[in-house]
């Protein structure tokens, strides 16, 4: 976002020469898969539209990212961006944020794939309020899935990329259709309440979340959470909130030179040593391990 009384550079992707260039691709019937690597003034400003649904997966980086965005539609509400956001097909798009270079994975969909797979036709401010970050672990994991398919193909790629695709747009469906529906199926929690408590593990500076800290942001006891959370999702919140802490620790790794140490701090371990300790039972590998992998 520009400070106060500075005007940022603004980008029109229609009229402007494209800000990005394709680092990878993967192939799939219904689907275009890139892996951008994007070059934006700073502060930047753009402009979007395309004829076709298209998931945006922001990739981490060492100094973050920060931005919102407002869709050319309904009320017109600015919403802060997640590291995952659809802009619907046929809305145009407004985004600020903090510029610089940046890697995000773009997923373009085929509309009318789309629309059959989701059921989605229609674009309101419920659902538009969660296009702008989908934190819920199902899209997330098929979006890593989607990113190491473009990066490192293997065998019959084009195959599981088909599939991921499927399930992605299923999943965007379930969400996104759920916006109108409160809470979730058998006592579940609501699509905000799972991104609330998305947006808090990934988010997290200094001080791991307990379960009553998620639990007071979604209104509600530690127990219905523990339960509600199990409910919507079939896995633990501990278990979850696990991964999510080593998955952070492994982008952070990736993204930069932080030294262990700071990244044990931003990720509420008690020690470096608890942090190695932690990482190498997920991951099978200690820290400086999994550094040396990267190079």
């Amino acid at each position: 976002m520009a400070p106060m009384g500075e005007a940022p550079a603004t980008l029109c992707v229609e009229s402007a020469p494209r800000p990005w260039r394709v680092l990878a691709r993967a192939g799939a019937s219904a689907t275009r898969i890139e892996l951008r690597r994007y070059t934006l003034p700073r502060p930047s400003e753009m402009w979007e539209v395309d004829d076709a649904p298209i998931l945006s997966v922001v990739l981490p980086r060492a100094e973050g990212s920060h931005g919102d965005i407002m869709y050319d539609a309904g009320d017109r509400n600015r919403y802060r961006v997640g590291r995952v956001m659809l802009r619907p097909a046929g809305i145009a798009m407004h985004s600020r944020g903090d510029g610089g270079i940046m890697d995000i994975l773009t997923c373009r969909f085929d509309p009318e794939r789309f629309e059959a797979a989701t059921g989605l036709n229609d674009w309101d401010t419920q659902r538009l309020r969660l296009c702008a970050a989908i934190e819920t672990p199902h899209v997330r994991s098929l979006a890593a899935r989607l990113r190491r398919e473009a990066t490192e193909p293997g065998f019959a790629s084009s195959l599981a990329v088909d599939a991921l695709t499927d399930l992605l747009m299923v999943d965007l469906g379930r969400l996104l259709r759920g916006a109108h529906r409160g809470a979730a199926a058998r006592g579940g929690l609501a699509p905000w309440q799972l991104a609330r408590i998305e947006e808090a593990l990934r988010a997290s500076v200094g001080t791991w979340p307990s379960t009553q800290t998620l639990a007071t942001l979604c209104g509600v006891s530690r127990s219905h959470l523990s339960r509600s959370y199990a409910l919507a999702t079939g896995k633990a919140l501990s278990d979850h909130a696990a991964y999510i802490r080593i998955e952070r620790a492994q982008d952070m790794i990736r993204a930069g030179d932080l030294p262990l140490g700071s990244i044990a701090h931003v990720l509420g371990f008690a020690t470096a040593s608890a942090f190695s300790a932690a990482f190498r039972r997920a991951t099978g590998l200690t820290p400086r391990q999994f550094r040396q992998r990267q190079h």
